[in-house]
């Protein structure tokens, strides 16, 4: 029962991030040419479940990632995670940071055809970049260096199969600790780091963070983790981990923010109830299944309602090879209540948004805030090194 319910949930949230356009380029580094040159195409796939069973279908090869061509970001190579907006006053300072993102894309993988991507696929490898580095953990390169492994992500199909499909949910999620393992040992060097998922990233940073930060020494090396898309039940606090907490204050560190963004007039009710059973199944209760929400306008939880003037900037357009464009201010206003983000949707023609059904707006939990989280994970890196000065 626990994995029907959840993977209806999930079936919502990690589809896929469609809607957006990109340009079909075949290079593995950063965009050269201008928005204006861009020539948009349609995210690859079905979105359709493969007809046969996981076992029955090879798996694609075991990435590599002591190979550049295993990472979508690296500080080491020019990649969309260096982009910053036009005259954003943040610069890309991964060249400088004193901190590490370890950033976990969502699902960009649709195809009919496997259960899993092969992170050779040069189409969706392209679509990943354009769609949700550039765009989300392009965000995090004012603070950090940023990492951000290709992995054989479940497709966006596996949601509609409950048995097949959390297969696929596993399987990809020993990619991902492999790559952080690799991280670990090779890029760390005992520096503080921030973890960032969102949608299906955030359903593999979450087991992530009980199996390998909470109660081990790395915990101390947390500066945060921004787990969106994907509830976070308040009862986790206590039970899933033992030492790790909510984050309350935009300084604090070791500890986990997370949101799920609707529209002011939205439906989030079936939403909420699908994200509270796996919770409810695993701990056979529901006291504390009230969902954390983190108003990133503010990062402080004694301030659920922020107006549109705080928002210091949303990133509008729509993916593609070029520079971001610049961040529009003053635009989309939020505020916590239920466990729940409610946003203002903007109306201003340069946004392309896709809405889901009942003014889900989770593939816009990041864009919208754009500016927010890049000043806060900025504030938090220096708060972490205010207090570890040996680091």
């Amino acid at each position: 029962m626990a994995r029907n319910f959840f993977l209806l949930m999930l079936a919502v949230v990690l589809a896929g991030v469609a809607g957006w356009a990109i340009l079909d380029t075949t290079s593995e580094s950063a965009p050269a040419r201008t928005a204006a040159k861009a020539r948009p195409i349609t995210q690859p796939g079905s979105g359709s479940a493969p007809a046969k069973a996981f076992a029955d279908l090879a798996p694609p090869p075991t990435p590599d990632y002591s190979k550049a061509t295993a990472w979508a970001a690296r500080p080491d190579k020019k990649d969309y995670a260096d982009l910053v907006p036009e005259n954003d006053p943040l610069p890309d300072d991964q060249a400088m940071a004193g901190v590490d993102v370890f950033y976990i894309h969502p699902t960009t993988f649709r195809s009919g055809d496997a259960w899993v991507q092969d992170i050779a696929d040069a189409r969706v490898n392209e679509w990943t970049d354009a769609s949700v580095i550039a765009r989300q953990a392009a965000i995090f390169n004012g603070c950090c260096r940023v990492f951000a492994p290709r992995y054989r992500q479940a497709a966006g199909g596996a949601v509609s199969n409950p048995v097949e499909g959390l297969k696929a949910y596993a399987f990809a999620y020993e990619d991902v600790k492999r790559a952080f393992k690799y991280y670990l040992d090779h890029d760390n060097k005992g520096r503080p780091f921030i973890l960032v998922g969102h949608s299906q990233g955030t359903f593999h940073l979450l087991p992530l963070l009980e199996e390998m930060i909470d109660q081990t020494p790395l915990r101390e090396q947390l500066v945060a983790a921004y787990a969106i898309g994907i509830g976070v039940p308040m009862g986790s606090f206590g039970r899933q981990y033992k030492s790790l907490v909510a984050c309350e204050r935009p300084d604090q560190t070791a500890c986990i923010i997370s949101w799920n963004t609707f529209g002011r007039n939205g439906d989030p009710n079936a939403t909420i109830v699908r994200q509270q059973q796996r919770y409810i199944e695993r701990y056979k209760t529901e006291e504390g299944k009230e969902l954390l929400c983190v108003n990133p306008l503010t990062f402080d939880t004694a301030i659920p309602d922020a107006a549109a003037e705080l928002n210091t900037g949303a990133l509008p357009g729509v993916a593609a090879d070029g520079p971001l464009p610049a961040v529009k201010p003053g635009l989309v206003g939020a505020t916590c209540r239920d466990g729940t983000l409610w946003a203002d949707i903007p109306t201003d023609s340069d946004f392309v948004l896709n809405i889901v059904p009942g003014e889900m707006l989770h593939f816009h939990d990041m864009d919208l805030f754009f500016q927010n989280i890049r000043g806060n994970a900025i504030l938090r890196a220096q708060a972490w090194l205010r207090d570890h000065p040996r680091a």
